[in-house]
């Protein structure tokens, strides 16, 4: 690929161009380029694709939507990201995911994305803020929220260790992130710099278990491939992002103000034997700052044996490390003839002790993904998307004999793996599940998509609470489960130079709050006294010059 051709800027991680790069990846025969596995991509290998399916140049959703970009002295492009103004409403209660910088509680929240960059062949700069206000109304507080002496909610999760509030605060509040914006130089496929852009590694489509873009993006340090890296003698391709961060605190945490440094690494081979197959592996660590400053260890700590007994240090701690280590593996295989993709994700939350502590659990303190996406073209419409993933980040029964955690987050790095006090990686968090199914139909200058799904809010917490708060006579509650029933509408208009979307999403929380939690008066007439149904509709306008 000639350097021209690498001349381009990243495409924002959520934005609509990169869902449309995967959709466009799955119409098209060609051999796959870029795995998908390390994003933010870049507009480069989107307009390939665009150009590789002139068949259907002229359907709006095969359409470009980038900016418009001049040329300045013949060295410079500089353009414009494309502005998107979106406006989200929740009737009841919070809900919302992968949102970046904002936060949707209950009421209005609205946003604004936009910005410039400018890109030449060794050096790109971004510059694409994003900008929300949200209302923030008041909603039923949840029962295990501790109060402080005057009674007043603390604006923190309902277990500890963890940056994550239930509401960020009693009013409502307007707030300025850098989103995606970033400096880097690159020579061909290697690229280095300075951003604050969230990422998304992994094959997931719904949720990523490592990094996604449900927070706010680390300010960050990175080295890595913006274009996969051709290994000799026709091995195959890698691609790869090492990460030096500095995550933050959401303002609501107040364990310590301690600073906090994230060493990370996102790593995938494509092989060149199996058109369309990938296989990677992720690992964070999480750690604070020392008063002396970081040592040259702490910037490639993702270099450190994967089992226990290797460090030296834990010999004196009793096994519990000062840093928070999470990996995991995955694979994704797109077979293009076929429209299709199956993808999955193993993740854990702690090191094994040594090869035998792996050998006999290497699901202790697991989570998964597994999911498949397939295109289905017709006649009387372009096509239709089908996608169906399941998640779970609930600790197994392992739990019966051995300890296990909440994930993402750890005994001494109290704040978790959170920036801004949202999980950096899946959006339904710590101790909860996901199954999820949807399809999207595409036509003339509109899409409409229809999806269930059904989760499970922190189910650990259920499991350990009657662990522990066993009623009498002894019988746990089998009714109570945290659950969140989600029927969405979803649809896509293009008129003129506007992207028109819309979402609705009927959101039914079964035993919101967890009041009757040890209750041994256990009845289908009285279950459903706390339900609570939350109406969620969202509509955004792109303006496509």
């Amino acid at each position: 690929m000639t350097l021209n051709t690498l001349k381009a800027q990243p495409i924002p991680v959520g934005d609509w161009a990169d869902g449309q790069y995967r959709t466009l990846q799955l119409l098209s025969d060609s051999t796959i380029n870029s795995s998908l596995t390390n994003r933010p991509l870049w507009y480069s290998g989107y307009d390939d694709l665009l150009k590789e399916n002139p068949e259907v140049a002229d359907s709006w959703w095969a359409q470009s939507m980038r900016g418009p970009e001049k040329r300045i002295a013949n060295f410079f492009d500089v353009g414009i990201y494309a502005p998107v103004l979106t406006n989200t409403y929740n009737s009841e209660l919070p809900y919302g995911e992968n949102n970046g910088a904002a936060w949707y509680g209950r009421g209005l929240t609205t946003e604004f994305q936009g910005g410039v960059y400018l890109t030449s062949d060794y050096l790109t700069l971004t510059f694409r803020p994003h900008l929300s206000y949200t209302q923030n109304r008041d909603f039923p507080k949840p029962r295990f929220i501790p109060t402080d002496e005057d009674g007043n909610p603390q604006y923190r999760a309902i277990f500890s260790n963890i940056d994550m509030p239930y509401r960020f605060g009693p009013e409502s509040y307007s707030d300025f992130d850098l989103g995606h914006s970033s400096a880097r130089i690159h020579y061909k496929s290697i690229e280095a710099g300075v951003g604050t852009e969230p990422l998304w590694w992994g094959p997931g489509v719904q949720y990523a278990l490592m990094m996604s873009n449900n927070a706010p993006g680390v300010r960050q340090l990175f080295f890595g491939t913006r274009d996969p890296l051709q290994i000799p003698f026709n091995i195959g391709s890698l691609e790869f992002r090492w990460v030096w961060g500095w995550p933050e605190d959401s303002g609501y945490f107040t364990s310590n103000d301690n600073k906090r440094f994230m060493n990370a690494l996102n790593f995938s081979f494509s092989p060149s034997f199996m058109p369309g197959f990938t296989v990677g592996l992720t690992r964070t660590f999480h750690q604070y700052v020392p008063e002396e400053g970081l040592e040259l260890s702490d910037y490639i700590s993702i270099l450190e044996a994967f089992q226990k007994t290797r460090l030296e240090e834990l010999q004196e701690q009793g096994g519990v490390d000062a840093k928070n280590q999470l990996a995991s593996v995955y694979f994704r295989w797109a077979f293009p003839e076929s429209n299709a993709e199956l993808y999955g994700e193993y993740f854990r939350e702690d090191h094994s002790w040594d090869f035998r502590d792996f050998l006999m659990q290497p699901d202790h303190d697991r989570a998964y993904t597994i999911g498949i996406q397939k295109i289905v073209e017709g006649n009387r419409i372009d096509y239709v998307k089908i996608n169906a993933e399941i998640n779970s980040l609930v600790p197994n029964r392992i739990d019966d004999v051995r300890p296990q955690t909440y994930y993402y987050r750890h005994s001494r790095v109290v704040q978790g793996h959170t920036n801004g006090g949202e999980v950096l990686g899946a959006a339904v968090g710590p101790g909860s599940g996901s199954q999820y199914l949807g399809a999207e139909g595409f036509w003339g200058d509109g899409m409409l998509g229809l999806f269930v799904q059904r989760v499970e809010d922190n189910d650990f917490f259920h499991y350990e609470y009657y662990d522990t708060n066993s009623p009498n006579p002894p019988t746990s509650d089998i009714y109570r489960h945290r659950i969140n029933l989600n029927i969405g509408l979803k649809g896509a208009y293009k008129t003129g130079p506007l992207l028109l979307n819309a979402r609705f999403i009927w959101n039914k929380n079964y035993n919101y709050g967890r009041y009757d939690y040890g209750d041994p008066d256990i009845s289908f007439d009285t279950v459903g006294e706390h339900d609570k149904v939350n109406l969620h509709l969202q509509l955004s306008a792109r303006y496509l010059f």
